[in-house]
C-alpha cells in the first residue's frame, strides 16, 4: 500500500536554534526528520557537515531546533503512530546575511493527512 503524502505545513520556522547556520552546511531541499520527546516537543533532526583537522568533512546528526506547541500536539499523534512525513528546508537565513532577528530556517510538511487528527488550531 503506497501513501499520498500531502503538504500539511507549507512554511513553518523552526524554533529555538542549536547550530551554526553558516557552519552546519545545510541548504534548502535538504531532508530534516522529526523526532518526538518524551515532553511531546518535536525535535528536528539535520544532517550536518562537520569538519575533522580543518580538512575532513563527514556528516552527522544534530538537533537543529524544535516546532512550536500547537504544530506538536497536531504531530505528536502521527509521530506516535508511526505516520511517514516528508520535511524540508525551505527557506534559510544565516548568520552573516540576518538581521537583528537573528538567523531562521523554515520547513515544509507533507504527511498522509488520514494519519493525523483533523487540523485545528483552537486553544493553542
Amino acid at each position: 500500500m503506497t501513501e499520498s503524502l500531502q503538504p500539511i505545513l507549507a512554511k513553518t520556522p523552526v524554533l529555538g536554534l542549536q547550530l551554526h547556520i553558516g557552519r552546519s552546511g545545510i541548504c534548502i531541499g535538504d531532508a530534516v526528520n522529526l523526532w518526538l520527546t518524551e515532553t511531546g516537543d518535536v525535535l528536528l533532526i539535520a544532517r550536518i557537515k562537520r569538519r575533522r583537522f580543518g580538512f575532513f568533512s563527514h556528516r552527522k546528526n544534530a538537533v537543529l531546533g524544535h516546532l512550536g506547541p500547537a504544530i506538536s500536539r497536531y504531530l505528536a499523534p502521527g509521530l506516535q503512530q508511526g505516520a511517514s512525513f516528508r520535511v524540508r528546508i525551505v527557506g534559510l537565513t544565516p548568520e552573516h546575511l540576518c538581521g537583528p532577528a537573528g538567523p531562521e530556517v523554515f520547513v515544509s510538511i507533507w504527511a498522509d493527512p488520514q494519519r493525523l487528527p483533523p487540523l485545528s488550531f483552537q486553544g493553542a
